[in-house]
Formats: structure tokens, sequence, C-alpha cells
């Protein structure tokens, strides 16, 4: 699959942008909306500090990146290296080279994205691409705490569920969950 690079331009950082000193405290760093600030835009994507991303060690980042973008519609920030893809806001992924002595994939922790509103959409065109090395869908399934779940493994091994809230939620689950989460309540 040939892709197409894109021009490099320049990232246009808004002036209401500030830049702060590592030592500062980080929630004084959020917006009125308690999001980070939106330091310009690159290529259709807004620029920001990151509040979490997930970083995973690969064979080949460029060819990964091109599953991802094909299987699960991430887009790509930065072509790199190494790359940075995004599906949604906040859904950031970092595709670095894997260093001699890497822990295998398949055996770190399992990354959970929303997909609220498009599982079924999504799991039509994961399905679409042709599997390669490890990758494998399972679902979309409904789960007992009310949502639908994709579970699918990239070519290289790494776990992600992405989930949606179930269109018809099961009134009996809900119920429980409601009751659970009541129990739970710390006294106040």
């Amino acid at each position: 699959m040939a892709r197409a690079r894109r021009p490099r331009v320049a990232i246009a950082v808004t002036k209401e942008a500030n830049v702060h000193p590592p030592s500062e405290d980080p929630r004084k760093l959020a917006g009125p909306e308690g999001e980070p600030p939106v330091l310009g835009e690159y290529d259709g994507f807004e620029i920001y500090p990151m509040p979490a991303f997930a970083m995973l060690a690969v064979d080949q980042p460029a060819a990964l990146s091109a599953w991802y973008e094909a299987a699960l519609g991430f887009g790509v920030v930065f072509a790199g290296p190494p790359p940075h893809l995004r599906r949604r806001k906040y859904q950031d992924l970092l595709l670095v080279p894997a260093g001699p002595g890497a822990v295998p994939a398949g055996g770190g922790p399992v990354l959970y994205f929303d997909a609220d509103g498009e599982i079924d959409a999504l799991a039509a065109r994961a399905a679409a691409v042709p599997a390669q090395g490890r990758s494998a869908l399972e679902g979309p399934r409904d789960t007992p705490w009310n949502t639908r779940e994709l579970r699918v493994t990239d070519p290289a091994g790494h776990r992600l569920v992405f989930s949606a809230r179930r269109p018809t939620p099961d009134p009996e689950a809900a119920a429980r969950w409601q009751e659970a989460f009541a129990a739970g309540r710390r006294p106040g």
C-alpha cells in the first residue's frame, strides 16, 4: 500500500498559547474547561500538551502506522520518526522502534479507546483490511456493563479495545450497576 507523503508545514502557534516551566503546577496549565491549551494546528490536527498517550515499541513503525490508518481509522499527526497517530482527541499513539531486548507485544497492557457512535462501522472497516502478522478481531460484543466492545490485536501483537455505549442498554444490568455504585459511595 503506497502512501502519499504529506508536505511538511510549519506549526502555527496561537499567541494565546502559553509556555510554562516544567516546575509549574500542572493543574494550573489547563484552560477554563480543564482542557490542555491548544497550541496550534498541524495538518488538520490540534496540537496540545497530551494529557496521556501510549507508546508502542514495534519492529516496523511505518508499516504498523499504515495498518492503523487502514484498519482503525487513525490519522497521522506526524509521519515521524517516530509516527504519531491519533484517532480522536486524546487517543494518541506513538510507534517507536523496538530496541534490543524489547519485551514482545501481547503481554503488556490492553489499551481502551472510546468509539461511541461508530463501533459497528469501525468493526466493518477493520474486517475489510486483510490480516497481517498477529492481527485479529473479536466482536463487537455486548458486555455485562452495558457497553459494546470490539477487541483488536494489531499485527505486532498489541491488544486494543474500542468501547461504545450499547444502543439499547439492558435495564437489569443498569440497575445492578446503579446498586453497585450506590453501595460504593464514600460516606460524605
